[in-house]
């Protein structure tokens, strides 16, 4: 009895072998990639190890299928030059006829918009903005006959993200090539028998960023500071504590030009208008007072600014660069602490950096440029402008606010040295400070100064 036992068990574990060794091989024999957005540039080309991309079917879609993907046939990296070469599959198998499977991986970045026309994918139209390309995977299997056996497609919208890079954004390339195969290869697993044809998959991606000659040498490997603006205030960690600073709206005080009474509060303003600026019947002008409130410190400030808005300047925009509302350049505005005036500032618009650049051809992830990537596009330096720039002196020190023309930074000096590089649209994300001699609440009142209401480009 113990024989028949001891015969069954070896009988059994024969068959439990065989049939592991018994799996089919395929042969993974062409991976084609290319990019109908940007078919000059190297961003998409395969890197020289595409081990990642073949372990992501071997432990997904060929393990799902049962079949083993041969270590002895070689993969053949095949970049189209031509869309006209997209989807076209030339059947070679001299060297793994022997093969039973024989596997073609296609990956290839399409318009998002063309995407959209012809119904390749369905999005909301409130997410296509933040859809910067779509990538299509598609993997055909062939038995010997040449059958087509097996063929699945997979869509992939990389959103490029926030994270904790800092500097010019660019909008070549949605992530750095790194990224993007870290994505690629991500998609790649999803493929399966049970994956519906087609479908469409989101992949959140860090977003890219132009090499420079001005923030980037600041902010390398730089630790940063991160801002809570999901409530009312502005709150984030210093060595002295929680910080939390609170920038109400903005008011807005009409100045009528037609008022003549000795009374009037703006006697003295008119009279600046209308000694100072051309045309001013055809224009309105404005006072703007914007309330800011460091708790922290227990200190409350107040801008005050002027304002001129020019309604037919729209229709010259496009022409000669005028904007259609400007604060006045002539007149010093104004900083109090409480009812003390501590400062005063003037707003400059569109002013360049001497001898600062950007390179557009030459991206990394904003944080560590010992990292960089050449597009292959030639395009070369492009100078640094500031869409606007404060500048004045608070407590005897000057002061200046620079914005950076996409308006994603603001680059804060005290006494014409760098002291704070802060990441942020209309609210700030992070901020790298770089060491001063500022106290906080001196550093405080610069950034709210920087994210007042007032100067959130009102233009457009």
């Amino acid at each position: 009895m113990k024989r028949l036992k001891r015969y069954l068990y070896l009988l059994l574990l024969t068959c439990i072998v065989t049939s592991v060794h018994a799996q089919s091989e395929v042969a993974l024999e062409q991976i084609q990639i290319f990019s109908n957005t940007q078919p000059k540039l190297n961003y998409w080309h395969l890197p020289e190890n595409i081990s990642f991309i073949q372990k992501a079917l071997d432990t997904g879609l060929f393990k799902e299928l049962n079949i083993v993907r041969s270590t002895i046939a070689p993969t053949i990296k095949k970049e189209l030059t031509k869309q006209n070469q997209v989807g076209k599959i030339s059947i070679n198998w001299e060297a793994t006829r022997n093969i039973p499977f024989h596997a073609y991986l296609e990956i290839y970045e399409l318009d998002p918009t063309t995407a959209y026309q012809n119904k390749l994918v369905d999005i909301s139209e409130d997410k296509q903005d933040s859809i910067h390309s779509i990538w299509a995977i598609a993997c055909n299997i062939f038995n010997q006959k040449h059958d087509r056996v097996f063929q699945k497609t997979i869509f992939l919208g990389l959103l490029p993200f926030q994270n904790i890079g800092m500097g010019y954004p660019i909008g070549t390339v949605a992530t750095t090539p790194n990224s993007l195969f870290q994505a690629l290869s991500k998609g790649v697993s999803l493929l399966s028998p049970d994956l519906i044809d087609m479908d469409f998959l989101e992949a959140r991606v860090p977003a890219a960023y132009a090499t420079d000659n001005y923030w980037m040498p600041l902010v390398h490997n730089q630790s940063r500071t991160m801002f809570d603006t999901t409530k009312q205030f502005i709150s984030f960690t210093s060595l002295k504590g929680l910080q939390l600073l609170r920038i109400p709206s903005a008011t807005l005080n009409k100045i009528d030009l037609k008022n003549k009474s000795e009374s009037y509060i703006y006697k003295n303003i008119v009279a600046t208008i209308k000694n100072s600026r051309t045309r001013s019947s055809a224009k309105e002008y404005y006072q703007v007072i914007q309330s800011l409130r460091d708790v922290h410190a227990n200190k409350d400030y107040t801008l005050q600014a002027y304002l001129e808005f020019s309604p037919d300047a729209g229709f010259q925009f496009a022409e000669n660069n005028k904007q259609s509302l400007i604060f006045l350049p002539n007149f010093n505005h104004s900083i109090f602490e409480g009812k003390d005036s501590v400062g005063e500032f003037v707003v400059k618009e569109m002013v360049p950096e001497k001898d600062k650049y950007y390179y557009p051809d030459q991206i990394y992830n904003g944080y560590d440029s010992s990292s960089k990537f050449n597009l292959g596009s030639n395009n070369g330096p492009e100078a640094i402008t500031h869409s606007r720039v404060i500048e004045g002196t608070i407590y005897k020190h000057s002061f200046k606010i620079q914005f950076s023309l996409p308006q994603k930074q603001k680059s804060i000096y005290v006494d014409d040295k760098i002291c704070m590089i802060i990441e942020g649209t209309n609210k700030p994300h992070q901020m790298v400070s770089i060491p001063n001699a500022i106290d906080d609440s001196f550093k405080n009142l610069l950034l709210m100064i920087a994210y007042g209401e007032l100067f959130q480009s009102p233009n457009n």
